[in-house]
């Protein structure tokens, strides 16, 4: 009992460890953010000309949030080490050697799908929704919600776009095969764009700008599922 009890809380206390070494990255990358919050604002505003806050304590708040995303973005590679190192006890010691690639890979995903959203998706989202002001009713847009709308969005799709690194990943477990993969292709697409509605805002444009990448995202996965498949055996 007790040899299966000390794995499994050696377990639990490495990934207290890594949860607690991406907390203290995400906060000193915030702290070190929030002298640069004015800055990162006026570059996250190109796409309205003008933000208003409706409360004494708002533009403050903003700034916090401001940092508070800035800090995650910036502790990417942290988190994403973080979460391989202990991803990685799961296989076996010869498979150690591809951590290399998958850390590159998720850092080069993550960046995609950050500039994707802040360069494609928002813009286009953006003029969209601003598209229905009129005469009678302009867009007074408030600057926490429009950071919190901004900021969303840039960590939804950057996260997103790791599914080929979750999906290889999974393959080398055997929890995947590129074959399951093919056959639920038409449910997955079905999913994937149930998924983009539920984590972009209620406009048709977002969601299609989610769901396109993901589904050619998926098709990736299925390539690199079977290269996965194909290393293994070899």
């Amino acid at each position: 009992m007790n040899a299966v009890k000390r794995p499994f809380i050696e377990h639990l206390e490495e990934f207290r460890r890594r949860i607690l070494i991406s907390l203290v990255s995400v906060i000193a990358a915030s702290v070190l953010s929030y002298a640069f919050a004015g800055r990162i604002l006026e570059f996250l505003a190109r796409y309205v000309d003008r933000l208003i806050f409706i409360s004494p304590q708002e533009a403050f708040l903003a700034n916090l949030k401001i940092s508070v995303i800035s800090g995650v973005v910036l502790s990417a590679p942290v988190i994403l080490y973080n979460a391989l190192r202990f991803a990685w006890t799961a296989l076996e010691q010869g498979e150690k050697a591809l951590f290399a690639a998958y850390f590159a890979s998720g850092l080069v995903l993550f960046a995609a799908g950050a500039l994707f959203s802040f360069f494609v998706a928002i813009p286009a989202g953006m003029r969209f929704l601003l598209g229905f002001s009129t005469d009678l009713v302009r867009p007074y847009i408030s600057v926490s919600r429009y950071v919190s709308f901004v900021g969303f969005l840039v960590i939804a799709f950057s996260v997103c776009f790791e599914v080929p690194l979750l999906v290889a990943f999974f393959t080398r477990l055997g929890i995947l095969s590129s074959d399951f993969l093919a056959r639920k292709r038409r449910y997955c697409v079905v999913l994937l764009f149930v998924v983009a509605a539920l984590i972009t805002p209620p406009d048709v444009i977002t969601q299609v700008l989610l769901a396109v990448p993901l589904i050619a995202l998926y098709e990736i996965s299925v390539l690199v599922s079977r290269a996965a498949e194909k290393k293994k055996r070899g």
